[in-house]
């Protein structure tokens, strides 16, 4: 009898011991850079489970710049409504990925999330870059955000650049403005051979148009640049700025908005498809209003960084009429059209045709972005409990 009871015993305290086991080796966390996050090791379950799912996230930006501060908000929110079963490990200012490593990282699932820009990734969603062309007609992030999602939507080869991901959001950059050293732009011939840094391949052309000579340069050595007068000036966007403290080694910035920028939150395809359909189902709820959420973010950036500049001396002015229609005229338009058209037809795409049909698409939000910064915004301003309204 005894020996029975021993038996019983060794057999409950066996059984006990491979459930800990268990629960050590799958955890109550899981990180699903390899695409393994569902419970049962397949594509997402139907239901709902207990399980916790931290997922990897990696950012370029700062810890204290907006993009941090819009992704950390979004996820965390995100988190909140899973009932904190999808917990995110943040890793801004490249310290686990650098800006031109993170997408593949993502796409290989290095890592689960990332935010990126196609001024960093240049090539690799060229359709995507059409928001990056000068006089184009968006006027701010908010306008080249609505303007994005609906290219996805609407352009099945836009969309079809992103295939190898899930899209958490597709949105603009604040616009690139052009800052100087020493030489504030008052006239047509102020701008001749200035030597400006840029981003990009298509702001470059522009550049060099206008009569500077473009000097392309990561953001983060653009400081030491101009403070060693190895350029006289920059074009960055507002929130660059910022997160390069860049307002403290220039005089001057002129408001006037060369371009944007094209960005994007993108989730490991796998990732997305191994959680459980009740938390994909938050993640596909979030993606227009995560969208909006970025527009407004990177909008404020005008009034942040410009107020951060105007306290160190900096001044902030717009064109002249005369630099103005010098810089915005039709022959330079064309010119840029021109340009990106070639530039999409050496990826095989029909690029005339969907150059018109994005541009049919800035139309029609042109009326409702003529003036976008006639009233000063804030980044607490944005209504974190809007998103049912989506």
């Amino acid at each position: 009898m005894k020996k029975h009871i021993r038996s019983i015993l060794s057999l409950v305290l066996a059984l006990s011991m491979a459930l800990a086991l268990a629960a050590c080796g799958s955890g109550s966390s899981s990180s699903s850079g390899s695409g393994d996050s569902s419970t049962d090791g397949s594509s997402a379950s139907s239901g709902s489970d207990d399980k916790v799912y931290t997922l990897i996230v990696t950012n370029h930006d700062s810890s204290t710049s907006v993009g941090e501060q819009y992704v950390e908000t979004l996820l965390n929110q995100i988190s909140e409504e899973s009932g904190g079963r999808l917990q995110f490990s943040y890793n801004p200012g490249g310290s686990l990925y650098g800006g031109g490593e993170a997408v593949e990282a993502v796409r290989s699932g290095a890592a689960d999330i990332c935010w990126n820009a196609t001024s960093i990734t240049v090539g690799v969603f060229p359709i995507s870059e059409f928001i990056n062309v000068p006089l184009n007609g968006i006027t701010c992030a908010q306008m080249g955000s609505k303007v994005f999602q609906d290219m996805m939507a609407e352009i099945p080869e836009c969309a079809a650049e992103f295939d190898d991901f899930y899209v958490i959001a597709a949105h603009d950059c604040s616009v690139g403005i052009l800052s100087t050293v020493n030489k504030k732009i008052e006239t047509v011939d102020d701008l001749q051979g200035l030597n400006i840094r840029s981003a990009g391949t298509v702001q470059s052309n522009y550049i060099n148009m206008i009569g500077c000579s473009a000097s392309s340069m990561a953001t983060s050595e653009v400081y030491e640049a101009l403070s060693k007068n190895v350029v006289e000036g920059m074009t960055n966007d507002w929130h660059n700025i910022d997160c390069f403290n860049l307002y403290e080694v220039v005089n001057y910035i002129m408001d006037y908005p060369i371009n944007s920028t094209s960005c994007f939150m993108l989730m490991n395809k796998d990732t997305y498809e191994s959680l459980p359909e009740d938390l994909q189902a938050i993640f596909d709820k979030y993606q227009t209003y995560a969208s909006d959420m970025a527009g407004y973010y990177w909008d404020c950036m005008r009034f942040i960084t410009g107020e951060k500049a105007e306290e160190l001396g900096v001044e902030i002015y717009e064109p002249s009429e005369e630099v103005y229609d010098y810089l915005t005229q039709d022959e330079f338009q064309e010119e840029m059209a021109e340009w990106f058209v070639e530039y999409l037809d050496g990826y095989g795409y029909d690029g005339q045709a969907i150059y018109d049909q994005c541009m049919e698409i800035v139309a029609r939000y042109a009326d409702e972005y003529t003036d976008p910064y006639a009233t000063e915004m804030a980044l607490e301003d944005w209504d974190m409990d809007s998103v049912n309204n989506y």
